[in-house]
Order: C-alpha cells, then structure tokens, then sequence
C-alpha cells in the first residue's frame, strides 16, 4: 500500500486573515451555533470547536459560539434550510451539496477535478472561490471560508475495489448530490443516497454493501465496525463552505462581521492541515483496526468518469465549461 503524504495549506487571497478589530458594541452577547450532521471528534468539529476559541477570545467575551455536532439540530438538509431562514447561525456542506439551490455547482465535485488538497484550495482560494461564493449568497446564505471535506475513499463488506469492475452489483451509499450519484453510475456501481447520520445503522443492517467517504468520517463515526474493505480510490477531494445564514449575517454590524470572518479563516487555515494530517494517520489506524486496505488503478476509474466532463458542460452550459477549464489551469 502507497503510503500518503500529509498536505501543508495556507489560506489564500480569497479570505484573507483579519486582525485588529474593534471588539463588539452590543451590550447583549451574540449566541452563534454551528450544527454539523459529524461525530464530535471529526475534523469539522475539531475545526468548528477552534473557531469558537478564537472568535470568544477575539471578541472578549461578547460573542458565544456553541457547537452542535452527530446530528444534534437535524440532517445537512436541515442545516442548509435553517441558514436560510434565519433560524440557524453556521453550518458547513460541500460545494455540490448545496446544488439543490444551484445546480451548476455540482460541476466542483467533478470525480478527479482537483488534484489534491493544495490544488482545491489554491483554486476556492482564488477568483473561482469567490465567485461560488456570489452565487450562494443569492441563495440567502453567506460563505465565511473554505475548509477541507477531505479525500473520499471506497469502502465495503464484498470485496476489495482494484478497478470500477469490482463494483459491478454493489449498492453503494452516496451523499444526497447529483454528481456522486453519477459519478458511481459511472464506475458501475447502484448508487443511492442517504442521510449520513443515518448511515451507520444502514450498513449495520446491510442495507447497503458499502460507501465511500474520507477515512476521517470512516474513522469517526466507527463505520470500520460495519465495513471490512477500504479502497485508496481518492475519487474525490471535497471543500467544505463555512457558512452564516444569510437573514442573520445581513443583521450584524460591520464589525461584529468582521470578527467572525476572521475567526473563520484562520480556524479553517489550522482545519485544512488538520484535516490532511488525519487522513494520513488515520488510514494506518484503520488497518489495525481490522480493515483491509488496498490501493486502486486509478487511471481505470479516471477513464470511466472522463464523460462526465463533457455531459456536465452540456449539460449546465458554457458557465460550467469556463469554470472546468479554469480549475483544471490552476497550477
């Protein structure tokens, strides 16, 4: 098994650092809750728990933030439906998960778009970020910053996954998006979405054979208990948007938000290292853990997703094809 490397990431020019602000003018304390759908210990919590440190101490104790992890307020779904209302502070989901609202930003999550963390990052770092970010404020939510969702590897109770024809007949369990679904149709696998706090009973129960996340969600949320096999597949490096709702950030004053964009990018700057680190540990845990790890031809599954490129540019029009073409020429 090819041993990975650890990934070294600094924030970019997207959501450059702030310092220096004043602290908050309101008598009464804000309360922010971030909801994550993770288990407490996943590097989204991590992330969210250091971003509540910063922000409490930057803002002398005027603002609170209360994390909520596993679940507790509700699925991903929910959270992105409650930033929108106003009924909710902070979440974070993935670029293509929020293509339920704008469905040409599944095009991020294209299999084998990025090449790796820095790749990703030096790209939402840069115009192409804040440009996503024009098109999710339209939808009543603001993104802070960027934060890693980590490099997605296959796992299942069947067998070892060395090439797309070794899923052939597998149901596998996919993230509520368009484009996973898609892209394990293209590998030869019967995707399904579902709820990721609901997947650990649904592999207990063998509702599925298997599924495919970050070895830092597998490792976590104990998946390894339910799974034997794990496949360095790396289909998909993912970026998480830290997100305010959008009716409450409009809310805020200008320096109270000035405060809570700083905290986020500088907890995100220790998240995406964080986050890179683990998924180097963590899949040498998961084998001594019991499970089976393997390295895949990855060239074979690059081949069978090319066409999603050119149906994807169709499909969401020039748009999509200017934003593929400028990911892939960001060095």
């Amino acid at each position: 098994m090819k041993r990975r490397t650890a990934l070294t990431i600094t924030a970019g020019s997207a959501f450059s650092a702030l310092a220096g602000f004043p602290a908050l003018k309101a008598a009464d304390k804000l309360v922010i809750r971030i909801a994550t759908g993770t288990a407490p210990e996943h590097p989204e919590n991590v992330g969210s728990r250091k971003f509540k440190d910063i922000l409490e101490a930057s803002s002398k104790g005027q603002i609170e933030v209360q994390v909520h992890p596993a679940g507790e307020l509700g699925s991903q779904r929910d959270f992105v439906e409650a930033l929108r209302s106003g009924t909710l502070e902070i979440s974070m989901v993935t670029i293509g998960f929020f293509s339920s609202y704008d469905p040409l930003l599944n095009i991020f999550e294209l299999p084998y778009l990025f090449r790796d963390g820095p790749h990703a990052f030096r790209v939402v770092d840069g115009s192409i970020g804040r440009q996503i970010a024009e098109r999710v404020d339209k939808k009543n939510v603001h993104v802070l910053a960027y934060w890693s969702a980590g490099l997605r590897d296959i796992t299942n109770n069947v067998r070892p996954i060395h090439v797309p024809g070794d899923l052939k007949d597998l149901k596998i369990r996919v993230p509520e998006a368009k484009i996973s679904i898609d892209t394990f149709k293209a590998f030869g696998a019967n995707p399904a979405p579902l709820a990721f706090t609901e997947l650990y009973m649904a592999l207990k129960q063998g509702v599925f054979d298997g599924q495919e996340n970050p070895p830092a969600n597998i490792y976590a949320s104990k998946l390894y208990e339910a799974q034997k096999y794990l496949s360095l597949s790396g289909h998909q490096f993912l970026v998480h948007m830290f997100m305010y709702s959008g009716p409450l950030w409009e809310k805020l004053p200008a320096d109270t938000q000035r405060l809570i964009t700083s905290a986020a990018v500088e907890a995100g700057v220790f998240q995406r290292a964080y986050d890179a680190q683990q998924n180097v540990e963590l899949v040498v845990k998961l084998k001594g853990l019991g499970m089976q790890v393997n390295d895949v031809d990855k060239q074979a599954f690059m081949d069978k997703v090319k066409p999603l490129y050119a149906e994807y540019g169709k499909t969401y029009g020039e748009d999509a094809k200017e934003f593929i073409a400028a990911v892939q020429t960001v060095k």
